[in-house]
């Protein structure tokens, strides 16, 4: 019977706490935190293992534990529209009740933009924090491993990160066009510090569970529109 819930979405009204989730299939959901209720940040995105059992028919036992440590367990009546949920965070434990209505395609589509804002939202504070306030801490918060890396001079793995930025001199990295689809963030960007000169910059980031875990990127030395065959600025 779980797989009657594969591939539909579903709004969860909790009072405060309201969460657009995905059933992906069986044993995995996703999610997107529309109003967090001060448990977690709106536009949050997360992609989480469930443990999914049917009780009767249209009613489930649905829990899982998402990347922060916070739990969730809930008692989904779809029959009826109900929802009892209880969520632990950092030791707190916390009790809702509200309704459960699927989305529409439209709205869909609407919630998928929203992963991808929050996407979005997660790559744009991990660059700052990591390159612009050298915070090295951020690599914790924004990062997870395996880190996949495609740029060919750099190594897999977080420990490259954390060896290159204390290191970077003149370092500004700014972005000028950005898109976001699925799991993925494209940036096209102006960056000055990383090669002895401006260079203009495509990023790919991956993201699994609100965190970066791959990387592709495109370099190019930046030429001024006099000097371009077109005439045109290369950002």
């Amino acid at each position: 019977m779980t797989r009657q819930l594969t591939g539909r979405s579903y709004r969860f009204d909790l009072g405060d706490l309201k969460v657009r989730f995905t059933f992906d299939s069986p044993t995995q959901g996703s999610f997107v935190v529309v109003h967090g209720a001060g448990l977690a940040p709106d536009g949050h995105a997360e992609t989480v293992a469930l443990n999914l059992q049917e009780i009767r028919e249209g009613v489930y036992l649905n829990s899982w534990t998402e990347a922060s440590g916070a739990t969730v367990t809930h008692l989904e009546d779809f029959e009826n529209g109900t929802l009892y949920s209880n969520v632990t965070v950092d030791g707190k434990l916390y009790h809702f009740t509200g309704s459960i209505k699927e989305l529409t395609m439209t709205q869909h589509t609407d919630a998928q933009d929203d992963q991808a804002k929050g996407n979005v939202g997660i790559v744009l504070t991990a660059m700052r924090e990591l390159f612009a306030d050298k915070d090295l801490t951020a690599i914790d918060r924004y990062w997870a491993e395996p880190y996949i890396q495609h740029s060919p001079q750099m190594p897999n793995g977080l420990d490259t990160l954390r060896n290159v930025v204390p290191n970077l001199e003149g370092f500004s990295w700014e972005p000028q066009r950005i898109a976001a689809q699925g799991d993925l963030v494209f940036t096209h960007s102006i960056v000055h510090g990383w090669a002895p000169n401006p260079v203009a910059i495509v990023d790919i980031f991956r993201l699994d569970n609100g965190r970066i875990v791959e990387h592709w990127d495109v370099v190019q030395d930046i030429v001024s529109a006099e000097e371009s065959a077109n005439g045109n600025t290369m950002v």
